[in-house]
């Protein structure tokens, strides 16, 4: 990628001029000239913008918005093809993973351009990070998002630029059946080692930084608890297991990671603690969640 964006910002080549011809002497050349540019010269490259069309547009699909816009720029001839309706749409199917799922219904849409609906997605990323309500609506007004819950839970799910503080403040103080949906999307089959899949979970969430309350953080392991147990019936683990576990979890992380506790939690004392909540769980498998907060850290961060 970084050689791309050195070929499109190096003069292009004129007609009937060569490579040897552009290359300065080895006197006027600054000797603390980036080594790559110094290859660059001593390749045989056709001049861009002598490049068929076809191969322009490849080029311009491996590169971000940003660099598309700017090759427009450097290169006249581009710029006609760095408005083209099929790259844009690329663009916004690859920023915006929403857009790859409702793609049949944008493509309904009477869109000046693809260029435009990129614009548009960009600002309202820029609005939900100010005012999470003004974002969401920005893109009910431009038709891009329904009002339902779960046409919401799915941009929200598949936008990983969105800030996490802001996504918090969204789901747990408006729109808690977006939330609902939101944790439906999440996938657990098969993943057996508890622990790691809550701390997964929980990075979504930060406690840290979205500054979650008791009843928030408490809210949050009852979702989780009840969608990892419903995506694996085979591990026999209820809702209500899997959140006891879950939140013995929590506080052994806690337990490990607060300065004042001098006398840590043993494995024999978590197992104690925690095996009368929790029936029909081994031992053992209670000492692996143990020995996996021990090695790794607390699960919530």
């Amino acid at each position: 990628m970084g050689a791309i964006l050195a070929i499109i910002s190096s003069p292009v080549l004129e007609p009937g001029q060569n490579v040897e011809e552009r290359k300065p002497g080895p006197k006027s050349r600054d000797q603390t000239a980036d080594k790559a540019a110094d290859k660059l010269y001593n390749l045989s490259l056709p001049a861009l913008a002598n490049l068929p069309p076809e191969v322009t547009l490849k080029i311009l699909s491996n590169l971000t918005a940003t660099e598309v816009c700017l090759a427009g720029c450097v290169i006249s001839t581009w710029s006609d093809i760095t408005e083209d309706d099929m790259l844009w749409l690329q663009l916004v199917k690859a920023d915006w993973k929403y857009a790859a799922f409702v793609q049949e219904r944008i493509l309904e849409q009477s869109w000046e351009s693809f260029k435009k609906l990129y614009l548009i997605m960009d600002e309202a990323q820029l609005i939900f990070a100010i005012n999470p309500m003004k974002g969401v609506e920005y893109l009910q007004d431009n038709q891009i998002l329904s009002n339902d819950a779960g046409d919401i839970a799915l941009y929200l799910h598949t936008t990983e630029k969105l800030k996490r503080e802001e996504l918090c403040t969204y789901l747990l103080q408006h729109r808690p059946d977006v939330l609902e949906e939101f944790v439906k999307l999440e996938d657990y089959t098969n993943q057996s080692v508890l622990p790691n899949v809550l701390r997964n979970f929980l990075t979504k969430f930060p406690a840290s930084r979205c500054n979650l309350g008791k009843e928030q953080l408490l809210t949050l392991l009852l979702k989780f608890s009840f969608r990892y147990s419903e995506c694996n019936p085979q591990f026999n683990l209820s809702q209500d297991v899997v959140y006891n576990i879950c939140c013995s979890l929590m506080l052994l992380g806690y337990d490990f990671k607060h300065p004042l506790i001098k006398n840590k939690m043993s494995k024999r004392e978590f197992i104690r603690n925690t095996r009368d909540l929790t029936p029909g769980v081994t031992n053992d498998y209670l000492g692996h969640m143990y020995d996996n907060v021990y090695l790794i850290g607390p699960v919530v961060r």
